[in-house]
């Protein structure tokens, strides 16, 4: 499985329910272990980093973003083709929010088979697929 990770998979992954932890944990063991397939979009490190330091400090949200930095998960930085293919998605999608267009562009250009993700805004883009607990 190729998967980009949204910023709600990582919020529920640090900071939800063990139950939730549970399924994050494993999806995380499984895209790790398989190597260069779990991707984080640079807008998904900008806004969960915001999260987390608003929420919990910024010691915990250093630390966060470390463990993310330094996983085997590849970042992916907002570069032009992936900027021109998100304006398209907003064109074609009036309420889609800038950050949630970088990331289906960024789904787009890796090839993923789908979104970590229960946000209703990547539901909408038949371009990919999301998927969620």
């Amino acid at each position: 499985m190729k998967a980009v990770l949204d910023t709600r998979f990582l919020v529920a992954h640090f900071f939800g329910p063990p139950e939730t932890n549970k399924w994050t944990s494993n999806t995380l063991r499984i895209l790790q272990n398989d190597g260069n397939c779990g991707f984080v979009p640079s807008i998904v490190i900008h806004e969960f980093y915001k999260f987390a330091f608003i929420n919990r400090g910024q010691t915990i949200a250093d630390m966060r973003i470390n463990y993310i930095l330094n996983s085997e998960l590849v970042a992916v930085n907002l570069d032009p083709a992936i900027g021109i293919e998100a304006a398209k998605l907003r064109c074609r999608f009036a309420e889609l929010p800038t950050a949630d267009a970088i990331i289906a562009a960024t789904c787009m250009a890796t090839s993923s088979d789908c979104v970590l993700t229960d946000d209703r805004h990547l539901r909408q883009i038949k371009e990919i697929k999301t998927r969620w607990i």
